[in-house]
């Protein structure tokens, strides 16, 4: 009975991987060219970016000479970006009425243009004495002007109104 429906199924089974096959070697010539995600205004004004290459795609690091609280950095993948359904709370340190306070606290997304699309944006952190706060995107899907497409997800240190001017200012190479 087992060899009967082995038999049944393995013209399916062929099929299946099959498609399977062709269909990963169609999807990675396709995916072979990560459009680079940059920021010339930030590279203008602070320098250049470190660059970390990785095998699915890289990361770009601005940072301000004149106060290294202000961060900008650029992940792009060619692989899927986790995201959140609800903007995760903020938890840490605040000073409230002088005295360094625990909080957890729920918000709401704030939206920011990305490259001409709609970014869901979030602070993962207080400021504090080191860093300013640090906000972030989402991963989304961007495609650059010759169609090619990638995964970019952004992280920066400032306030909320200089995050979203550096968001502004992404523009693909």
């Amino acid at each position: 009975m087992k060899k009967i429906l082995i038999l049944l199924l393995l013209p399916f089974l062929t099929q299946c991987a099959s498609r399977s096959t062709s269909g990963s070697s169609h999807r990675s010539a396709s995916t072979t060219t990560l459009p680079i995600l940059s920021n010339p205004a930030r590279a203008q004004a602070w320098g250049a970016p470190s660059i970390t290459k990785n095998a699915d795609g890289y990361r770009y690091s601005y940072t301000n000479p004149a106060n290294p609280k202000e961060k900008l950095r650029i992940f792009g993948s060619r692989a899927m970006m986790p995201f959140f359904v609800y903007p995760p709370n903020i938890k840490g340190t605040k000073l409230v009425n002088g005295v360094p306070t625990q909080t957890n606290e729920a918000q709401l997304w704030s939206k920011a243009l990305l490259a001409g699309k709609t970014a869901k944006l979030y602070q993962s952190s207080f400021a504090n004495a080191d860093q300013a706060a640090e906000f972030r995107t989402l991963g989304l899907t961007l495609k650059d002007s010759s169609g090619a497409s990638g995964q970019y997800r952004i992280e920066a240190e400032g306030t909320k109104n200089q995050v979203r001017t550096w968001l502004s200012e992404l523009r693909f190479r």
